[in-house]
C-alpha cells in the first residue's frame, strides 16, 4: 500500500541553493582580481592613466560587483580596491594642505567605493534572497504536485482494479440467477409427473 517516492524527491536537491552560492562567491572574487587587476595594469603603464577620468575607475568597477553579487560581491571588491590604491602606503601631507584637503584626498574615493558597495549590495542581496525564497517555494510546489500526481496515478490503478472486480462479480451473480431461473422447479411441472415421482 506504500507508494515510494524517492525518484521524485531526488529530482530536487536541498544543497543546489549552497553550491550555487558557493560557486558565485568564488565567480565574484575571481572577477574582481581580473576587472581590479586589469585596470591597475593600465594605470601603471600609462596606457590609460585614472587622472584623465573624472570619477576614479574602480568606482565602477564596485558598482559592477555589488549589482551583479550583492553585499559580499561589492564589499570585497571595495577592500581590494583600497587596498590596490593604499598598498604601498599614504600619500604624504603637505604643508600647506589642511587635515579635511587631506582626509578627501586620502579617503574620499574608498569612502565612495564603500558607500557605494553597501546600497547596491542590499539592495541586491535583498532581491536575490526574495527571489531563492519563491524558487524554494516553487520546487517545494513542484515536489506537492509530483506526490500528488503518484498518488493520484496509484488511487486509479486501484479504482480500475475494484471495478473489473465489482464487473467479474456482477457478471458471475447474472449467470448464476440465469442457472437458476433456467432450472427446472417442482412447482411449473404438472401436478401427474409430481405424484408419480
Amino acid at each position: 500500500m506504500s507508494n515510494d517516492n524517492t525518484e521524485i524527491a531526488a529530482g530536487y536537491p536541498e544543497d543546489i541553493g549552497s553550491e550555487m552560492l558557493r560557486r558565485s562567491d568564488r565567480l565574484a572574487i575571481a572577477e574582481g582580481v581580473i576587472l581590479l587587476g586589469g585596470l591597475a595594469l593600465l594605470n601603471y603603464s600609462g596606457i590609460v592613466p585614472f587622472s584623465v577620468f573624472p570619477v576614479h575607475p574602480y568606482l565602477f568597477v564596485v558598482i559592477l560587483l555589488s549589482a551583479q553579487y550583492g553585499l559580499y560581491g561589492g564589499i570585497l571588491t571595495a577592500l581590494g580596491a583600497a587596498v590596490l590604491v593604499h598598498g604601498g602606503g599614504l600619500p604624504v601631507r603637505t604643508i600647506d594642505m589642511t587635515y579635511a584637503q587631506y582626509f578627501r584626498l586620502v579617503w574620499a574615493d574608498t569612502l565612495s567605493w564603500v558607500v557605494a558597495a553597501l546600497m547596491l549590495g542590499l539592495v541586491t542581496t535583498r532581491r536575490s534572497r526574495v527571489f531563492k525564497e519563491q524558487t524554494q517555494r516553487l520546487r517545494e510546489a513542484a515536489l506537492a504536485e509530483a506526490l500528488i500526481a503518484g498518488q493520484y496515478q496509484v488511487l486509479a490503478q486501484r479504482t480500475h482494479l475494484l471495478e473489473r472486480s465489482l464487473a467479474a462479480r456482477k457478471e458471475a451473480n447474472a449467470a448464476d440467477s440465469t442457472k437458476l431461473n433456467t432450472a427446472p422447479s417442482l412447482k411449473r411441472l404438472p401436478r401427474a409427473a409430481q405424484t408419480s415421482g
